[in-house]
C-alpha cells in the first residue's frame, strides 16, 4: 500500500508539467489534495470555504442606488427564487451565527406590516413581473415565530406581488416549538407546500444543550401532526458533529427520520463560527467532546450509506428526497447562483449576476420598507462569473460534465482544468469518464474545497490561456 502511494504521489506531483501549457504559470499547489490511503480523513487539511463560489466586486457605496435602479428596470434569467427573510428568533441557538432580533411580538407585527409594504412596493417593477418565480423561500431567523394572522398575510401577499410558476415551490421554514394548530393552518392557507423544519438533532439532551426548547417525543409529534395534514413537502436539518454527539447518537438521529417516512433530509455538518457562542462554549471546556475533522468525515460517510441503503434519492451533497414529493427547488437555485428576488431586513439575493444585499438593521429597515428598496450592498459580477455558477452548481450534485460545458463556452474545459482532475483522481476525490467527472464519496465531502479549487485556479491561469 505504501508503495502505491508513493507511485501515486509521484505522477501526481508530475502532472504539474501540464501548465506549461498555460505560459509556465506559477501554481498554487493548495489546490492539490494530498495522496493517502484515507482520502476522506485526509485529502485536505481543512475545509477551505462553507460555501463555494461566493465573491465579486463591491460596488461603491454611492453607486448603490443607483445601480439597482438599473437592475430594477432589467429582465430576470429564465430560473429564478424568491427569498423572504424573518429575522426573528425566540431563543440564539447555541450553533447558530446568525441571529439578529429577539421575537417580540410587537416589533414583528410591525415587520410584517414592513414586509408587506416592500411587496406591494416592488410589484410593478419590470425585474419582478419578467418571468415567472419557480421557488419561494420564507427563511430567517424563523418564519414561524410570526403571529398566525401576520404569517398568513405575508404569504398572501407573496402570491399576489409575485409572478409564481403555476408548480411554484413555497417553503415556510420554522421550528417545532412554533408549530401549533393554528400556525399550520396560517401556513397551508398561505399557500405553502413546503416546510422545512430545524430538528438539528432528536436527542433531547443535545437539543437541551444547544437551546432547543423541544424534547425527541415532542419533536416526533410535532412533525407526525404536520405529516398528516397532507398539504406540503415535510423537510427537516439534520446537523452532525454537535457537541457531545457520538456516532451511536448520529445514526440513530438518521434512523428516527428514517422510521418517521418524512419528504426529506438535509445532513449538514455544524459550523463552527470563529468567536460565535458556541466557539466561546467549547474554548470555556462546556462540553465533554466535539468531532474533530475525521469524525466529522466518517458521520459524513455513515450518513451517506445509511440514506443509500433506504433509497432515498439523492438531489444534493448533503440533501435527499422521498418518492416524489420533494424537490429542493429553492436550495439547488441558490448553488447554481440563480436570480434570487430579496425581500425583508438582512434578505440576500442575486439579479443578473449581482449579488444584493438589503439593510439588516431592523429599525432602519421598519422606516424605510415601502418608500425606497433597502439596499445597503451589492456585489457586481466578476469577469469569471458564468463558469464559477456551472462549477458550484454541478458539484453540488456530486458530478460536472467538462466537456459539455466546454462545448457551451466555447473552451476546452477537460484540458483546461487537467492539472487538478489528474490529480484529484490520483487522490481518489473523482473518477473521469469521457468529459465528465464524479465525485467519490470523499470527493463529496470536500466538495466546497474542490469547487473553489477549481474557481479559484481558473481565476489564476486565466489570464495565460490563448
Amino acid at each position: 500500500m505504501t508503495q502505491k502511494i508513493s507511485t501515486r504521489r509521484q505522477n501526481a506531483n508530475a502532472k504539474l508539467n501540464l501548465l506549461e501549457t498555460f505560459g509556465g504559470t506559477s501554481f498554487d499547489r493548495r489546490y492539490f489534495a494530498e495522496i493517502c490511503d484515507k482520502p476522506l480523513t485526509g485529502a485536505f487539511k481543512k475545509k477551505t470555504v462553507v460555501h463555494a463560489g461566493l465573491g465579486g466586486t463591491p460596488v461603491p457605496r454611492e453607486k448603490t442606488a443607483a445601480v439597482w435602479h438599473t437592475l430594477s428596470k432589467t429582465q430576470r434569467r429564465d430560473k429564478t427564487s424568491a427569498y423572504i427573510h424573518i429575522p426573528f428568533c425566540s431563543t440564539h441557538c447555541l450553533y447558530c451565527g446568525f441571529f439578529a432580533n429577539p421575537a417580540q411580538k410587537d416589533k414583528m407585527h410591525a415587520y410584517a406590516k414592513a414586509l408587506i409594504r416592500e411587496l406591494e412596493t416592488d410589484r410593478d417593477l419590470d425585474l419582478v413581473q419578467s418571468h415567472p418565480v419557480n421557488a419561494v423561500y420564507l427563511g430567517g431567523g424563523t418564519p414561524t415565530a410570526l403571529e398566525c394572522d401576520d404569517l398568513r398575510q405575508v404569504l398572501d401577499t407573496v402570491r399576489h406581488c409575485l409572478p409564481l410558476a403555476n408548480d411554484c415551490e413555497i417553503t415556510v421554514e420554522g421550528r417545532i416549538c412554533d408549530l401549533t394548530e393554528e400556525k399550520i393552518n396560517a401556513c397551508i392557507q398561505g399557500g405553502a407546500n413546503r416546510f422545512s423544519i430545524g430538528v438539528q438533532t432528536f436527542d433531547t439532551g443535545i437539543r437541551t444543550s444547544l437551546g432547543r426548547l423541544s424534547d425527541r417525543q415532542t419533536v416526533i409529534d410535532r412533525l407526525l401532526r404536520l405529516k398528516q395534514t397532507n398539504h406540503a413537502a415535510i423537510i427537516i436539518d439534520l446537523i452532525f458533529g454537535l457537541p457531545d454527539q457520538t456516532m451511536a447518537l448520529w445514526e440513530n438521529d438518521i434512523h428516527t427520520f428514517l422510521e418517521l417516512e418524512l419528504d426529506g433530509v438535509d445532513l449538514y455538518q455544524l459550523i463552527r463560527f470563529p468567536g460565535g457562542i458556541l466557539d466561546k462554549a467549547v474554548k470555556a471546556g462546556r462540553f465533554k467532546t466535539l468531532a474533530d475533522l475525521t469524525q466529522r468525515a466518517l458521520m459524513f460517510e455513515a450518513g451517506v450509506n445509511l440514506m443509500t441503503r433506504a433509497r432515498y434519492q439523492r438531489l444534493s451533497i448533503s440533501h435527499w428526497g422521498r418518492k416524489f414529493r420533494e424537490r429542493n427547488r429553492y436550495n439547488l437555485a441558490m448553488k447554481e447562483k440563480a436570480d434570487c428576488l430579496a425581500y425583508g431586513s438582512g434578505a440576500g439575493g442575486s439579479v443578473n449576476g449581482h449579488m444584493i444585499f438589503l439593510d439588516g438593521n431592523l429599525d432602519t429597515y421598519l422606516e424605510t420598507a415601502g418608500k425606497t428598496k433597502p439596499v445597503t450592498r451589492i456585489m457586481a459580477p466578476d469577469a469569471h462569473d458564468g463558469l464559477s455558477r456551472l462549477i458550484s452548481g454541478s458539484l453540488e450534485l456530486g458530478y460536472m460534465d467538462l466537456r459539455g460545458t466546454g462545448k457551451m463556452l466555447a473552451m476546452d474545459l477537460e484540458t483546461i482544468f487537467a492539472p487538478l482532475t489528474e490529480q484529484w483522481e490520483s487522490a481518489g476525490l473523482i473518477a473521469r469518464d469521457q468529459g465528465w467527472i464524479t465525485l467519490t464519496i470523499a470527493g463529496q465531502f470536500w466538495q466546497t474545497n474542490l469547487a473553489q479549487g477549481m474557481i479559484d485556479y481558473y481565476k489564476q491561469i486565466s489570464t495565460a490561456l490563448p
